[in-house]
């Protein structure tokens, strides 16, 4: 089972995207991105480029600065897209927090 693709397909108003290894030491900021006013967005990443091997926590972390907010990422494991989607709400600083396994494979 390996993660070979996240996309992000919507962020209004920002994005974090942190991989944190199943042993809960440090983690890895794969995304921070800051966008508005319901602008497209298409951002892929590849976390078998720049994460080693393992099973990691990913967490997304989407901000309001005011006003409606959407997220919108998509996590491929084992060639199946799951999407996951937040926001919807105008209370500013974080209001959408969603953590899902995913499993690494360096270079995939």
């Amino acid at each position: 089972m390996a993660t070979t693709q996240i996309q992000v397909t919507a962020c209004d108003n920002e994005l974090r995207l942190i991989a944190i290894p199943s042993g809960g030491s440090a983690s890895t900021e794969l995304l921070h991105y800051s966008s508005g006013f319901a602008k497209p967005v298409n951002v892929t990443l590849f976390p078998g480029a720049v994460l080693p091997t393992g099973s990691y926590t990913l967490s997304m972390i989407g901000i309001n600065w005011g006003g409606p907010s959407t997220y919108s990422v998509t996590v491929t494991t084992d060639g199946v897209a799951k999407t996951y989607t937040g926001g919807g709400n105008s209370t500013v600083g974080p209001n959408w927090i969603n953590n899902v396994p995913i499993s690494v494979v360096f270079g995939q």
